[in-house]
């Protein structure tokens, strides 16, 4: 029996691994914490633990001192399933629910329904005698997994068996460890859950584009790329510089959300290959249809105050050919204009000579051959967007912000929103929505702005271009690192390390 001073530090102690158990949510380290403090507190050399899943036991954790001093390095681990049955000491425990306090698991009675597996004595040259193997029960007695501990050690270091009088303890121990693991498991599920929403969401709004259709996991992952490879620099402007584990999830989320906000966009904008769309040049061709109809037909009226074949013959054909083939030559080159991405002072000046121009209509209205919308559109000089246009192209990095904010992030990934939506911002102010500047872009967004130009030069053919090839997108980079805009230290890392190779 323990005294009462020695059973109130066991109670004690007791409560502080509780309080460890409740402060740690990933599962994998949580099991490694419920068999380190329940070895310590039985003072036991090796324990192991398995989690229940559908019918199965998972042996998830191994530790054993012995071994760990023996072999250097120890023998390595991987999880595994094992069929729940009785005839395993952990799967009697793990069906049955009762404790087992083993004095020598190679001296069983054969009349026990389970018996003692020595496969991992014999690979290790290991001895097992005492065992302790207690369900891991949560509040409604529903078995989570079981905890086995090995060879409780005397303060001369031999082998003894487990106290009886510590039972109620490790018992109590293995249900709050049960409850720490419902509870991680539900922390784990619920990210899980959380992950996948965003990664399918913001996958769905990338593919109302084909241009821009797995962009956003691109963009993640060559952020991941940079942000580990960063983790790995020991010399050089990155030296000092570390991600821990909620800062790595905190960029790779505002990867992923980066361009939610394109929700926002009308679809017509993203995929616009033309300045003018089918619609409306399809309401151009049928207006110079009627151009060239009123005014072949007009000269040919005026051809009948001719009083010879030859003068109405030649009004009627060499000049109606004449002004009809003008009247064409215009029409194909507005749909060249439409077609291009790059208009030249001299182009643009022959398109305002045509939309100069006027006709009229049958009911003797003048008209314009070409409306001041449509001059507005065809006007372009680089690309198909007009400047109305690429504000609302550009506002998808305000109605990220807009968005992504209203996520209930913890307090861990807080900064989320702000990474998200700076990824368009540039060192030297040029950058948009807020035009910020140098060290008031922090290391996240810079890295976003990187990947997010890298993809998307060279992902798939864009409206505007055709995709480039690595060897250009790298020196564009480059160029945009020396002008200023872009972080030069992650550009090089990015590029000399060759991360976009994912």
């Amino acid at each position: 029996m323990l005294s009462e001073s020695i059973l109130t530090k066991q109670v004690k102690k007791l409560n502080q691994i509780g309080i460890a158990l409740s402060s740690e949510t990933k599962l994998e380290k949580l099991l490694e914490l419920i068999v380190r403090e329940a070895r310590r507190f039985t003072g036991a050399d090796a324990g192991s633990i398995y989690i229940l899943d559908q019918g199965r036991l998972y042996f998830h954790v191994a530790q054993n001192d012995t071994l760990k001093h023996r072999l250097d390095p120890p023998p390595g681990f991987k999880p595994y399933p094992l069929t729940l049955s009785k005839e395993s000491i952990a799967g009697y425990v793990g069906i049955t629910g009762n404790i087992l306090n083993i004095e020598d698991a190679y001296d069983l009675p054969k009349s026990l329904p389970y018996n003692f597996n020595s496969d991992y004595d014999l690979r290790n040259n290991y001895t097992t005698r005492s065992l302790l193997v207690v369900p891991m029960k949560d509040r409604q007695e529903e078995i989570l997994g079981v905890l086995q501990l090995i060879n409780a050690m005397d303060k001369t270091g031999a082998i003894v068996q487990f106290q009886k009088s510590v039972e109620h303890l490790v018992m109590s121990l293995a249900s709050q460890a049960a409850v720490a693991i419902r509870n991680a498991k539900l922390i784990a599920d619920i990210k899980a859950l959380f992950d996948s929403l965003i990664r399918y969401s913001t996958s769905a709004i990338d593919a109302r584009s084909p241009h821009t259709a797995g962009h956003s996991r691109r963009v993640a992952a060559y952020s991941r790329a940079m942000a580990q490879a960063i983790d790995h620099e020991t010399t050089g402007p990155f030296e000092n510089v570390f991600f821990a584990p909620e800062q790595m999830e905190e960029l790779i989320y505002a990867a992923w959300l980066h361009d939610i906000g394109k929700i926002g966009v009308p679809e017509h904008l993203l995929d616009k290959e033309k300045k003018l769309s089918e619609e409306a040049m399809a309401t151009i061709a049928t207006r110079f249809e009627l151009i060239k109809t009123l005014s072949v037909g007009g000269n040919r009226d005026n051809s009948r105050a001719g009083t010879k074949d030859e003068v109405r013959t030649d009004c009627m054909g060499e000049q109606g050919d004449a002004v009809e083939q003008h009247i064409e030559e215009d029409f194909r080159f507005v749909e060249k204009v439409n077609e291009s991405s790059f208009l030249s002072g001299e182009d643009l000046a022959a398109l305002k000579a045509i939309a100069s121009k006027t006709y009229e209509d049958s009911a003797e209205n003048v008209k314009p051959y070409l409306s001041e919308e449509e001059v507005e559109f065809l006007s372009v000089r680089k690309g198909n967007l007009t400047s109305k246009e690429y504000r609302k192209i550009q506002a998808h990095v305000e109605h990220t912000y807009n968005i992504v904010r209203n996520i209930p992030f913890t307090k861990t990934l807080e900064n989320v929103p702000f990474f998200a939506a700076s990824h368009h911002e540039l060192l030297d102010g040029t950058g948009y929505p807020k035009g910020l500047k140098s060290d008031e872009i922090p290391l996240q967004a810079r890295i976003l702005a990187v990947a997010d130009i890298f993809d998307a030069l060279t992902a798939a053919d864009r409206p505007y271009r055709r995709a480039i090839p690595i060897s250009g997108a790298s020196r564009i980079l480059k160029e945009y690192a020396e002008a200023g805009r872009l972080d030069t230290d992650v550009v090089n890392l990015f590029v000399e390390k060759e991360l976009y190779k994912i």
